[in-house]
């Protein structure tokens, strides 16, 4: 069997399509929290095969992606308040570190063509748009901290991107808040080019704590079909 590139698709390249396909449809929210979720359910919706399926339904509930409800069978999970917090915290810790670690590293041209695209992707406030707009943004990061120097630090910014988009997807769906996340990239890239750690680590730091406010904010007010709060199920089911 071959892809369109006419390379061999392996077993491997199967069990990460399948993984990264179900994947980004739950940190997109395409698969929201609660929703039950069956290899039955998932091979008729992507029309997988039975072997990638069930590997990728493994690996995510490994991840805490999915959560298993016994007989009730499994659920794409929830997002706890709690969570919110915890999230937001280690941003804070690692991407304030990472942004000291990456000034001076990167490459000026590279870093520009990637907030162009961040822009361009928050031009319209169309819900459609909110994927394109993360992916550049998720990319834009990443390479922030990959100029780090640090691997594991990349590794640890990188998971924890993939899990704020799915409160950025539940707490901005409501509310159109992408521009407000974009208002510190041109100091945020002058800063880098320019080598300034310190400068560039206070621009991420109140960033982010603002972020969190909103994004706290817009959840506890109206998100209780997707938002757990400690201890209490808002769910409407």
């Amino acid at each position: 069997m071959q892809n369109k590139g006419g390379d061999k698709v392996t077993k491997h390249n199967l069990n990460d399509f399948a993984y990264k396909l179900i994947k980004d449809d739950i940190i997109s929210c395409v698969l929201q929290p609660g929703m039950e979720v069956s290899e039955g359910s998932i091979i008729a919706r992507y029309g997988l095969s039975k072997a990638p399926t069930r590997s990728a339904l493994i690996r995510l509930k490994q991840e805490g992606l999915i959560a298993s409800r016994g007989r009730q069978g499994s659920v794409v999970s929830r997002i706890m308040l709690s969570d919110v917090q915890e999230i937001f915290q280690l941003r804070l810790l690692i991407e304030v570190t990472v942004a000291r670690l990456a000034a001076g590293k990167v490459n000026a041209t590279k870093i520009r063509e990637l907030n162009k695209d961040v822009r361009t992707k928050c031009k319209t406030g169309k819900r459609r748009n909110m994927a394109g707009y993360l992916r550049a943004n998720r990319k834009f990061h990443q390479y922030v901290a990959e100029s780090s120097g640090n691997q594991r630090l990349a590794v640890l910014a990188s998971s924890l991107m993939e899990q704020h988009e799915r409160i950025v997807h539940l707490g901005l769906a409501k509310q159109n808040r992408r521009h407000d996340f974009l208002h510190f990239h041109d100091e945020f890239v002058d800063a880098l080019i320019n080598g300034d750690g310190e400068r560039a680590g206070r621009l991420v730091e109140t960033s982010l704590r603002k972020g969190q406010e909103k994004v706290m904010t817009t959840l506890m007010m109206g998100s209780t079909d997707q938002i757990s709060v400690v201890g209490i199920n808002l769910s409407l089911e």
